[in-house]
């Protein structure tokens, strides 16, 4: 009984983002909720470039879907008050870019059309 509660419970990000015709991958729900965490990085740090360049990114790559903002933006508000909650310190921003670099082209190859 345990291991379906766990299934379901791991099917529920697929359950959230599913449309009508076709849902996302695991891996494509991880690489939003990546680029999430790294635009609450950025918010709270101040790296704005990297705020827009994220946030143009989704816009142009993801399916047009409510459900996929609000998984982002709701990682994003996670990963804010988690830094603050957490008194972390701000990257480098060099190595910050290259942090976004990947996640983006990541997100990128996996929303290919």
């Amino acid at each position: 009984m345990f291991k379906r509660r766990s299934y379901v419970f791991l099917s529920l990000p697929l359950l959230i983002v599913a449309g009508s015709a076709s849902a996302i991958s695991d891996v494509q729900y991880q690489s939003i909720l990546a680029l999430g965490d790294l635009n609450g990085v950025a918010l709270h740090c101040g790296y704005h470039a990297e705020t827009r360049r994220i946030k143009g990114t989704l816009i142009r790559t993801l399916p047009k879907r409510r459900q996929l903002g609000e998984v982002y933006e709701e990682a994003t508000n996670k990963s804010y008050l988690k830094f603050i909650d957490e008194k972390q310190r701000c990257p480098e921003e060099a190595d910050f870019v290259k942090q976004v670099d990947q996640a983006i082209e990541h997100l990128q190859t996996l929303f290919q059309k």
